[in-house]
């Protein structure tokens, strides 16, 4: 799997969250937030990398981890630090890392079932 082009994805997001942070008046996320951002998607890709012999349960647990952490992080910033355009952004680097990791299925979006964003 190659975590350097995700990797690139996920920061040019988190730039584009702070360009428009700086944009607004009043924002209902910080610097500290989209850092959170950067972090749990970074901890999603370096948990499909440390799996030896990934099988879609394990893929799927790191999926659901993320997701669960990310539904956490929009409902503390009001629902408007992942926008439609940062939505449409991570579900492809969370589906596209978990095919390039093994998983077996690519035909459905992986985060719907948890995904509240």
């Amino acid at each position: 799997m190659d975590i350097a082009k995700y990797a690139a994805l996920v920061a040019e997001t988190a730039a584009d969250m702070l360009d428009y942070m700086d944009e607004l008046e009043e924002c209902s996320y910080t610097k500290k937030d989209v850092a959170k951002y950067e972090s749990i998607l970074t901890q999603y890709l370096d948990s499909l990398s440390a799996l030896d012999t990934p099988t879609d349960k394990d893929i799927m647990k790191c999926v659901k981890k993320a997701v669960v952490a990310l539904n956490k992080l929009s409902e503390k910033t009001d629902y408007e630090m992942l926008e439609t355009a940062e939505r449409e952004t991570i579900c492809e680097i969370i589906q596209d890392a978990a095919i390039d990791c093994g998983l077996s299925s690519d035909s459905e979006d992986i985060t719907e079932e948890w995904r509240e964003w």
